[in-house]
Protein backbone atom coordinates (compact mmCIF):
# COMPACT_ATOMS: atom_id res chain seq x y z
CA UNK A 1 0.00 0.00 0.00
CA UNK A 2 1.28 3.00 -1.16
CA UNK A 3 0.89 6.53 1.23
CA UNK A 4 1.30 10.30 0.03
CA UNK A 5 3.11 12.01 2.93
CA UNK A 6 -0.05 13.86 3.86
CA UNK A 7 -1.77 10.82 4.07
CA UNK A 8 0.87 9.16 6.40
CA UNK A 9 0.96 11.91 8.73
CA UNK A 10 -2.78 11.56 8.71
CA UNK A 11 -2.68 8.39 9.72
CA UNK A 12 -0.29 8.97 12.29
CA UNK A 13 -2.33 11.67 13.97
CA UNK A 14 -5.16 9.70 13.42
CA UNK A 15 -3.34 6.85 15.44
CA UNK A 16 -2.35 8.95 18.31
CA UNK A 17 -5.29 11.28 18.91
CA UNK A 18 -8.65 9.97 17.23
CA UNK A 19 -11.26 10.03 19.52
CA UNK A 20 -12.72 6.46 18.60
CA UNK A 21 -10.28 3.47 19.82
CA UNK A 22 -11.06 1.41 16.96
CA UNK A 23 -10.32 4.28 14.24
CA UNK A 24 -7.02 4.16 16.06
CA UNK A 25 -6.59 1.20 15.93
CA UNK A 26 -7.27 1.02 12.05
CA UNK A 27 -4.58 3.75 11.29
CA UNK A 28 -2.18 1.48 13.05
CA UNK A 29 -3.05 -1.46 11.16
CA UNK A 30 -2.94 0.76 7.65
CA UNK A 31 0.38 2.44 8.73
CA UNK A 32 1.53 -1.70 9.15
CA UNK A 33 0.39 -1.83 5.47
CA UNK A 34 2.09 0.58 3.84
CA UNK A 35 5.35 -0.39 5.65
CA UNK A 36 4.96 -3.64 3.64
CA UNK A 37 3.44 -5.75 5.86
CA UNK A 38 0.67 -8.33 3.69
CA UNK A 39 -2.72 -7.83 4.66
CA UNK A 40 -3.02 -11.68 6.29
CA UNK A 41 0.09 -10.52 8.69
CA UNK A 42 -1.90 -7.42 9.70
CA UNK A 43 -4.79 -8.96 10.01
CA UNK A 44 -3.21 -11.54 12.67
CA UNK A 45 -1.24 -8.79 14.46
CA UNK A 46 -4.41 -6.65 15.08
CA UNK A 47 -6.65 -10.38 15.32
CA UNK A 48 -9.08 -9.15 12.92
CA UNK A 49 -10.08 -11.07 9.19
CA UNK A 50 -8.20 -10.23 6.12
CA UNK A 51 -11.14 -9.02 4.65
CA UNK A 52 -11.51 -6.34 7.56
CA UNK A 53 -8.05 -5.09 6.74
CA UNK A 54 -8.73 -4.67 3.05
CA UNK A 55 -12.15 -2.52 3.57
CA UNK A 56 -10.61 -0.66 5.72
CA UNK A 57 -7.75 0.12 3.59
CA UNK A 58 -10.38 0.90 0.50
CA UNK A 59 -12.28 3.12 2.39
CA UNK A 60 -9.40 5.06 3.81
CA UNK A 61 -8.07 5.16 -0.49
CA UNK A 62 -11.76 6.80 -1.03
CA UNK A 63 -12.69 8.85 1.63
CA UNK A 64 -9.53 9.36 4.08
CA UNK A 65 -9.63 8.89 7.80
CA UNK A 66 -13.78 9.42 7.16
CA UNK A 67 -13.95 5.95 6.12
CA UNK A 68 -12.42 4.28 9.04
CA UNK A 69 -15.18 6.02 10.81
CA UNK A 70 -18.19 3.41 11.46
CA UNK A 71 -20.91 5.35 9.88
CA UNK A 72 -24.54 5.95 11.64
CA UNK A 73 -27.37 3.70 11.38
CA UNK A 74 -25.16 0.04 11.06
CA UNK A 75 -26.32 -2.68 13.70
CA UNK A 76 -29.81 -4.01 14.97
CA UNK A 77 -32.54 -1.28 15.33
CA UNK A 78 -33.71 -0.78 18.66
CA UNK A 79 -37.14 -1.56 19.44
CA UNK A 80 -37.40 1.31 22.13
CA UNK A 81 -40.09 4.21 20.99
CA UNK A 82 -39.14 7.20 22.66
CA UNK A 83 -42.49 8.89 22.43
CA UNK A 84 -43.86 5.61 24.13
CA UNK A 85 -41.49 6.05 27.04
CA UNK A 86 -42.59 9.91 27.33
CA UNK A 87 -46.02 9.47 27.59
CA UNK A 88 -45.52 6.95 30.52
CA UNK A 89 -42.63 8.88 32.27
CA UNK A 90 -44.57 12.39 32.08
CA UNK A 91 -47.41 10.74 34.05
CA UNK A 92 -48.20 9.30 37.29
CA UNK A 93 -47.91 5.34 37.74
CA UNK A 94 -51.60 5.69 39.47
CA UNK A 95 -53.12 6.03 35.56
CA UNK A 96 -51.72 2.49 34.81
CA UNK A 97 -52.81 0.84 37.90
CA UNK A 98 -49.99 0.99 40.01
CA UNK A 99 -50.43 2.04 43.79
CA UNK A 100 -47.31 4.34 43.65
CA UNK A 101 -46.60 7.98 43.27
CA UNK A 102 -43.22 7.52 41.60
CA UNK A 103 -41.98 5.43 38.43
CA UNK A 104 -39.37 2.93 39.32
CA UNK A 105 -37.42 1.36 36.71
CA UNK A 106 -39.26 -2.14 37.28
CA UNK A 107 -42.62 -0.40 37.11
CA UNK A 108 -41.36 0.95 33.48
CA UNK A 109 -40.39 -2.26 32.12
CA UNK A 110 -43.69 -4.01 33.41
CA UNK A 111 -46.14 -1.03 32.07
CA UNK A 112 -44.56 0.45 29.32
CA UNK A 113 -45.16 -2.07 26.07
CA UNK A 114 -41.92 -1.25 23.96
CA UNK A 115 -39.41 -2.00 27.52
CA UNK A 116 -41.43 -5.31 27.79
CA UNK A 117 -38.78 -7.84 29.24
CA UNK A 118 -36.20 -5.12 29.86
CA UNK A 119 -34.24 -5.50 33.10
CA UNK A 120 -34.13 -2.42 35.44
CA UNK A 121 -30.35 -1.69 34.05
CA UNK A 122 -31.55 -2.14 30.11
CA UNK A 123 -34.66 0.04 31.33
CA UNK A 124 -31.52 2.72 33.27
CA UNK A 125 -29.33 2.81 30.01
CA UNK A 126 -32.80 3.30 27.97
CA UNK A 127 -33.80 6.10 29.81
CA UNK A 128 -30.43 7.80 29.50
CA UNK A 129 -30.00 7.65 25.88
CA UNK A 130 -33.14 9.46 25.19
CA UNK A 131 -32.49 11.98 28.19
CA UNK A 132 -33.67 11.73 31.18
CA UNK A 133 -31.98 11.42 34.09
CA UNK A 134 -32.22 10.10 37.78
CA UNK A 135 -33.46 12.80 40.22
CA UNK A 136 -34.66 12.07 43.66
CA UNK A 137 -37.80 13.11 44.77
CA UNK A 138 -37.63 17.08 46.54
CA UNK A 139 -39.50 17.46 49.30
CA UNK A 140 -42.76 19.95 48.62
CA UNK A 141 -42.98 23.02 51.41
CA UNK A 142 -46.23 24.65 51.76
CA UNK A 143 -47.65 26.46 53.82
CA UNK A 144 -51.40 26.92 55.00
CA UNK A 145 -50.90 30.59 54.56
CA UNK A 146 -53.19 31.76 51.57
CA UNK A 147 -50.77 34.65 50.78
CA UNK A 148 -47.45 32.46 51.60
CA UNK A 149 -46.69 32.14 47.10
CA UNK A 150 -46.79 36.19 47.33
CA UNK A 151 -44.74 36.55 50.34
CA UNK A 152 -42.48 33.87 49.18
CA UNK A 153 -41.92 35.61 46.13
CA UNK A 154 -40.40 38.51 48.24
CA UNK A 155 -37.25 36.43 49.13
CA UNK A 156 -36.57 35.04 46.43
CA UNK A 157 -34.29 36.47 44.22
CA UNK A 158 -36.18 36.29 40.31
Amino acid sequence: MELSETQKKELIYASKHWPQGYVRIRALALLNLAQGWSEEQVAKIFQVSRQSISRWKQAFQTEGIKGLVVHPGRGRKSKVKPEEIEDYVRQSPRRFGLNRTRWTLQALAERVPCLKGFSAFGVQKVLIRIGYAYKRGQPHLHSPDPLYVKKNKIWIKP
